[in-house]
């Protein structure tokens, strides 16, 4: 009835990429409880958030070696 889309990759189905997912966002969210006031929302901080998303997942990546 549906079909996956053409640009959807094939690892979706695979564990590592859920796993991959979870460290990403348990990162970000340590690291944005350490740095940053959960209320204070200013261009400088979605900045910062941006930059913590690509830590955590240059993180991931490591962790699960991962291209």
């Amino acid at each position: 009835m549906f079909k996956k889309p053409n640009w959807l990759k094939p690892e979706i189905n695979e564990s590592k990429y859920w796993i991959h997912l979870v460290i990403i966002v348990v990162m970000v969210y340590f690291l944005i409880n350490k740095f940053l006031s959960p209320m204070d929302i200013t261009l400088e901080n979605v900045g910062l958030g941006v930059i913590f998303v690509g830590i955590a997942d240059i993180t991931a990546h490591t962790i699960l070696r991962l291209d």
